[in-house]
């Protein structure tokens, strides 16, 4: 049997149980992460407490042993904080004082103690008061050295006996005598950061994608903008008239539809989220309303209606594009984004797919039905697919002279995806994966061959699909099952059934297809053209300006 001696059971005067307070043994304190331990007994009688203590004292000897008995595993780390502490300022101690004064007083003056319980209601040893201050410290996010609980301490003291003052003038009646604490200055630390806050739901709150995908980085800068112009980052201190506020100040940049799904949307869904958590009493940003300008502005101030921007590429652009693609690249680019330039395009163009769902693709992605149909398997990821959709590959992409399928085995052969290696990664963060790169170059590539800037590269292929496929009166139910779309207004006999792979495909084979004369034509070399010393001169200028901007 272990030999270990046996504590006293003990109180604190800021609690009616009795306690245990036991030291860690120094061999063991890195691994507890203290020097002591202290645990309720959950008694206020000290023969039950006695008889306690000793098995509570049993299990926290038993879990030290197995804490020795573990295997070395190097140098023990801390866990990396959320955040970094909080300084501790001189106005953050007096408002750590203030709150452990109405603490005690809101705990004590609805039944006011007397006698000898009075008396140690201010009373406290040195131990009980560190411990104390400790908490405090850990709970408003400080960092809980020694010396600012040395700090803490006096003023923990006077807190106490400030509120055991009250606590006698709530006893007697003597209401108009309680300490007034509004006219202590609150902390400068927030009670919940809405910044951290925000971390914690992108990472459990369901938001698509987590803390990398495409929403939370959207939102992320909106909440700090948001506490930047409120002037603080404690959420239980923000009001509606705050958001309000920030709403007018918006109108002057933002669109009413921005301001509405963007700006005012992560604020009340993040605030949303705590308040389902119960660390927040109230959504102070639910049932917010984004009105449009008022209707009866005169003409004068009426802003005139714009054409409505093009969305989708016309012909002529679509052609350039898909000519561009057979066109023979510099021996200087990686296959993978040779095979990008080749077959990306094509491959939106007649699935109406977004770009990031096409560069993901890896080759046991491309399944063949069991009617001989060849498919892409689109998975979810951090972008809108929400679930898995199984999308025919036109057969005109198949019968192309440089083999679609063939280039799909040779990849099969290697390991790695269709349209990025792994191994040419730089170690960029998850929220911005190699395949979203890929599409970026192949955008930039786009807009190279003359395509208008108002016109996105890639995502512009989506919504000629979707032209097209009004324009050959493709059915709508599976140009959704294509797409991925469900339309707002579609009822639910959409969802019933399954989507057949040979109904997509004869949707598909309905779209017409690019009539394009270099694909009749031998490839050609690729012949680097040789720059002007003036163009030579403008790519160094922009190189400095680029350096310059970074160093800053």
């Amino acid at each position: 049997m272990p030999q270990f001696k046996m504590p006293t059971p003990i109180t604190r005067p800021t609690s009616a149980f009795y306690w245990l307070r036991k030291k860690v043994p120094k061999d063991l304190r890195d691994l507890v992460g203290k020097t002591e331990v202290w645990a309720s007994l959950g008694t206020k009688d000290p023969r039950q407490a006695a008889i306690k203590i000793g098995a509570l004292n049993a299990e926290i000897e038993a879990d030290w042993a197995r804490l020795r008995a573990e295997p070395r595993r190097g140098p023990v780390r801390a866990k990396p904080a959320a955040r970094k502490p909080h300084v501790l300022t001189h106005q953050d101690l007096h408002a750590l004082r203030a709150e452990e004064h109405a603490r005690i007083r809101e705990h004590w003056s609805l039944d006011p103690p007397t006698g000898f319980a009075r008396a140690r209601l201010a009373a406290a040893d040195d131990e009980a008061l560190r411990l104390d201050a400790w908490d405090l410290l850990q709970g408003a996010g400080y960092d809980a050295t020694s010396e600012n609980v040395e700090r803490l301490v006096p003023l923990l003291v006077r807190a106490r006996k400030e509120a055991a003052r009250d606590v006698e003038h709530a006893r007697l009646g003597e209401y108009e005598k309680v300490a007034d604490l509004s006219k202590v200055p609150p902390r400068t630390t927030p009670v919940l950061d809405f910044i951290d806050a925000f971390e914690d739901y992108a990472c459990n709150g369901g938001l698509k994608g987590g803390r990398f995908g495409p929403t939370a980085k959207r939102w992320r800068p909106v909440i700090r903008a948001f506490c930047d112009f409120v002037g603080h980052r404690d959420l239980t201190r923000m009001k509606t008239t705050d958001a309000y506020r920030w709403i007018n100040s918006l109108r002057k940049r933002y669109p009413q539809k921005s301001i509405k799904d963007v700006w005012i949307a992560a604020i009340k869904a993040t605030a949303g989220y705590f308040v389902e958590q119960t660390r927040l009493d109230v959504n102070p940003f639910a049932g917010i309303k984004v009105r449009k300008d008022d209707p009866s502005a005169t003409k004068e101030n009426k802003v005139e209606p714009r054409t409505p921007p093009r969305k989708g590429f016309n012909e002529d652009e679509a052609r350039i594009i898909l000519t561009a693609t057979l066109a023979t690249p510099s021996h200087l680019t990686s296959p993978e984004m040779k095979a990008a330039r080749r077959w990306l395009p094509w491959l939106c163009a007649y699935s109406g797919a977004r770009v990031n769902e096409v560069t993901s693709l890896h080759p046991h992605d491309i399944t063949e039905h069991a009617d001989g149909i060849r498919c892409m398997v689109i998975k979810p990821s951090l972008e809108k697919t929400e679930q898995w959709r199984v999308v025919p590959i036109h057969t005109h992409i198949l019968e192309q002279p440089g083999g679609f399928l063939e280039y799909v085995e040779q990849r099969r052969k290697l390991g790695k995806p269709l349209f990025y290696d792994p191994d040419r990664s730089r170690g960029g963060k998850p929220g911005n994966p190699q395949f979203k790169k890929v599409a970026e170059r192949i955008g930039e590539w786009v807009h190279g061959l003359g395509i208008p800037k108002g016109v996105k590269p890639n995502h512009a292929w989506r919504h000629l699909f979707k032209s097209v496929a009004r324009h050959v009166k493709m059915d709508r139910e599976v140009e959704a099952f294509i797409t991925g779309h469900r339309a707002k207004d579609a009822n639910a006999g959409i969802e019933y059934g399954d989507p057949w792979v040979k109904t997509m495909f004869n949707e598909i084979e309905r779209y017409p297809r690019f009539e394009i004369e270099a694909l009749g034509r031998s490839p050609v070399a690729h012949k680097r053209r040789r720059r002007t010393n003036a163009e030579v001169a403008a790519a160094k200028v922009a190189n400095e300006e680029r350096k310059a901007a970074r160093a800053n």
